[in-house]
């Protein structure tokens, strides 16, 4: 069920916002984290239901597989600690392995059979919806249990943690740690004005930037990423213009509405995104990028590797690794991991940068340069065969020509004035976080803002596509 659709809107939200404030407010208040499984289990089932036994398989495995984490009694003497290593391990590769057959597999045979000449057959499966983020969520639980933190055991606690439907579909990944304490079936369940208010204005946020602004630019990007025609200098700098504000708008509302939607309920998730294109290096790029998932390759991946513990030359390959697997998890396609790739060089070479020159860029000439690199990286992240990332690249350097060509339905200079005031938004105006903080001088006017918001959003609600980051 799409956050920006009406049956969300008008239909599942409201319901279950009085679901749980009747609920909180009753002698039945121990049944409310009971009532939140059940409706985030109709919120991921509404999408396809045929994949929700896979879903409720990869809860009860991944539960019952902590709890034997928990049983010190089963390892003994001093091969305990790596009788537990090796436990997490199995844990972790059997929630990959789903994760692996379901995405990858038709990659990898495509893959072999094109290099070996092998016939394997495709099974061309569909994604399971959100099998990449709460195949995550369940990796960092078992990590929590073998840590023997807080709430592991409890598994009602544990059930709202993954099922939780506004990080359930995309994210932002957080820890069991960071929720458990918060939200638990322990938890006084109450909706507040303190909660419901500003949960209610960062959803409307949210909404706003994907409807109005990242939907607007969608329909720019398209009709050039996957056109056959040479795209033009104007139609190559264009279409990728465009689809990096798509993207942005798209992923920042997203994260706002995941927030605003915990925030209704009384759970404060971390931030997840936070200005990215302001940034003037790429190390501080991947701080402001999808955040939640920038930790997790650090932690889960980068650390693992040996992160910088052993030599600048096994920092970079480092580096790489991580990139390259964070490329792999956006799509199973070699333009997403030439995507990963050049952030991970990229990455090398900003930390090269720091470590041997003691000269710092001036901070306009690093915000074009890394602004560029992200436009570069974005012809493969967009488009669906090299062969097309090439023909868009040369379009960028000029070498397919220069002409307007609105014949094909390429852009126009009215397109680049949207785009020119999108990019404006984007650097100039505050984000969300900045906004909650306004002192809005009086309840009637954070009320009326609130209202423009929903409204403009709710008209442009036709035929709603879905997030971006749903595809991963």
């Amino acid at each position: 069920m799409l956050f920006n659709s009406y049956p969300f809107i008008v239909g599942f939200l409201p319901a279950v916002l009085l679901i749980y404030g009747a609920l909180g407010e009753s002698r039945w208040r121990a049944a409310t984290p009971f009532a939140l499984i059940v409706a985030s289990l109709f919120f991921y089932a509404w999408w396809n239901w045929h994949y929700l036994p896979l879903f409720l398989f990869s809860i009860a495995f991944t539960y019952l597989w902590g709890r034997v984490l928990a049983r010190k009694a089963l390892y003994a003497g001093g091969a305990q600690g790596r009788g537990r290593r090796a436990m997490l391990a199995v844990g972790i590769i059997v929630n990959l392995c789903l994760l692996g057959y379901f995405k990858y597999r038709d990659f990898f045979v495509g893959s072999l059979n094109g290099v070996l000449g092998w016939s394997w057959p495709l099974l061309h499966l569909e994604l399971p919806l959100a099998i990449s983020f709460f195949t995550f969520e369940q990796i960092t639980y078992l990590m929590s249990c073998y840590r023997e933190e807080e709430g592991t055991g409890d598994f009602v606690s544990y059930a709202m943690f993954i099922t939780f439907f506004p990080h359930l579909i995309a994210g932002p990944i957080v820890r069991y740690h960071q929720i458990y304490p918060q939200f638990n079936r322990h938890s006084r369940f109450r909706l507040t004005a303190e909660n419901l208010a500003p949960g209610l204005m960062i959803f409307a946020i949210g909404l706003f930037k994907k409807v109005i602004l990242a939907d607007t630019f969608r329909d720019y990007v398209g009709p050039i990423f996957e056109a056959r025609f040479l795209p033009s200098f104007p139609d190559a700098w264009g279409a990728t213009l465009a689809f990096a504000l798509q993207v942005y708008f798209d992923f920042s509302g997203y994260s706002d509405m995941a927030i605003g939607l915990a925030r209704m309920f009384g759970v404060r998730f971390p931030e997840n995104f936070d200005s990215p294109y302001k940034c003037t290096n790429m190390v501080e790029y991947w701080h402001r990028w999808h955040i939640t998932l920038s930790y997790f390759l650090r932690d889960y991946v980068y650390i693992p590797l040996g992160g910088n513990r052993k030599g600048e030359l096994r920092q970079h390959l480092n580096l790489f690794l991580t990139m390259l697997a964070g490329g792999l998890w956006h799509g199973a396609s070699w333009t997403f991991v030439v995507w990963g790739g050049l952030q991970g060089i990229a990455l090398s070479i900003n930390h090269s940068w720091r470590r041997h020159s003691a000269r710092r860029l001036a901070p306009l000439a690093g915000w074009a340069l890394t602004l560029g690199v992200t436009l570069f990286g974005y012809v493969f992240f967009r488009s669906a065969t090299f062969s097309r990332a090439w023909e868009i690249v040369r379009g960028m350097v000029g070498a397919n020509g220069f002409a307007w060509r609105p014949e094909y339905g390429s852009f126009t200079r009215e397109k680049y004035h949207a785009i020119a005031q999108g990019l404006a938004v984007v650097l100039f105006f505050p984000n969300r976080q900045t906004i909650m903080q306004w002192d809005w001088m009086n309840d009637y006017v954070y009320a009326a803002a609130f209202v423009a918001l929903v409204l403009v959003s709710i008209l442009n609600l036709a035929n709603p596509p879905a997030f971006v980051y749903f595809q991963f």
